[in-house]
This record gives C-alpha cells, sequence and structure tokens, in this order.
C-alpha cells in the first residue's frame, strides 16, 4: 500500500495513526503462527498448486529463519515455483513486524520511487534509529545514496544490511555494483558471483558478473 507524505515530515503520531489503520503486520500471534505451519506444510506437498500456495503464504506468515527454505526453492525445477518463492523472500525481509517501523518502511519506499531522495533518506535515518537491526531498511538506504552516486555510503550501507541478512542476494548485488562505480573490478566479480550462488535466476546480475569479469581481466593484462 502506498502512503503519501507531504515532503517526508509526517510526525511520529501521525504514524501511529497509520499504524493502528494498518494493523499489526507479518500476521503475528496464533493466527501467524498456524499459517506458517500450514504453509511449511504445503511445501512438502507433490502438488504444484499446494506448493506455490505454500511458498506464497510464507511472505506474509514466515520468519526470517525460513529464509533458506526460500532460497533452496529458488533452484527447483518449476519456473513458478521460482518465480513465487523470490516474491516470497522480499515479502519476508521487507518486514521489521513492527506497527510503527512497517509503515515508515513503505513511506521511505514511496520517497525513494518519488525520486525524493533527501526526505527518502530522513525517513529511513529516522527508521534505522528505531529498528538497526532491520536489514532492509539498510537495503534500501543504500539505494537511495546509488540513486545519489554516493557509493562509498552506498557500499557502508549494503555491506551493513549483509552482516545483519547473510543470505540477502540484493545487497551483493548493490556492492557489486558499488565496486564496479569505484574501479574495483575482480571485487565486484566476487559481489555478482556471491549473489547468484544465492540466487541463481538473477539476469540482470549476470549480465553485470560478464561486464565486470571483462574489465577485471582487463586490468591484469
Amino acid at each position: 500500500m502506498g502512503i503519501a507524505l507531504n515532503a517526508g515530515r509526517t510526525s511520529l503520531a501521525g504514524l501511529l495513526v497509520v499504524a493502528a489503520l494498518l494493523g499489526t503486520a507479518g500476521g503475528a500471534g496464533a493466527a501467524g503462527a498456524l499459517d506458517r505451519e500450514r504453509a511449511l506444510k504445503m511445501i512438502g506437498s507433490s502438488h504444484l498448486e499446494q506448493r506455490r500456495q505454500g511458498y506464497g503464504l510464507l511472505a506474509d506468515a514466515g520468519e526470517m529463519e525460513d529464509t533458506p527454505v526460500l532460497l533452496s526453492a529458488l533452484l527447483d525445477d518449476e519456473d513458478l515455483i521460482r518465480g513465487v518463492a523470490e516474491q516470497s523472500l522480499w515479502g519476508l525481509w521487507m518486514r521489521a513486524n513492527d506497527p510503527v517501523a512497517d509503515p515508515m518502511f513503505q513511506m521511505a519506499l514511496d520517497l525513494l520511487h518519488q525520486a525524493k531522495l533527501a526526505e527518502s533518506e530522513e525517513m529511513f535515518d529516522r527508521l534505522l534509529e528505531m529498528k538497526p537491526e532491520f536489514a532492509e531498511g539498510w537495503h534500501r538506504r543504500g539505494e537511495v545514496k546509488v540513486a545519489g552516486e554516493r557509493w562509498d555510503a552506498a557500499a557502508a550501507d549494503f555491506s551493513h544490511a549483509l552482516e545483519l541478512n547473510p543470505y540477502h542476494f540484493g545487497a551483493l548485488e548493490g556492492l557489486g555494483h558499488c565496486s564496479l562505480r569505484r574501479g574495483r573490478n575482480a571485487e565486484a566479480v566476487g559481489y555478482f558471483r556471491r549473489a547468484l550462488e544465492l540466487n541463481p535466476n538473477l539476469d540482470a546480475v549476470r549480465e553485470a558478473l560478464r561486464r565486470a569479469s571483462i574489465a577485471a581481466e582487463g586490468d591484469r593484462t
């Protein structure tokens, strides 16, 4: 859900009102636990549709510890399962599971998509002061800095996201692009390869790896 923001200066009280309207994120409580249990059973089914539904449920009902389960599905023989699993990974990672932090995150993303970089970064700053353990907040603030071509600062945020979530292929991709921009071609190759090891379905990363490999080979000649 997109939430309009006036110059990025919504008060904390306003955020609490929005949070109350949205409800508690992440399928918390007994219902969420039952959905997660059901999802984990469904992904073991021999029926494609059951598996698809199970992986899809994990976007809202899953927990961070389910990340390896979803990553393994990125290697599935079925295109449908691979696609749903990747979407669910992003759904899982983009939840802070906090009734104030989740609306703040969405507002910061909306501002980024509107190219309001200063306002978006300010919102991410406030979010990360509240939830410093939220890896996706660091990743997306890194994207704000990429948009502003602040490669060193972006790389620092991507690195912190990766410390918090070692499976984050998006942060690895971001680090690869930052390394390329800073002329560290061999380093970029390493980051892109690690991203593809986690998620081999990233065609844009595969192309970036090809270009980085050519550049790194040129550095050696």
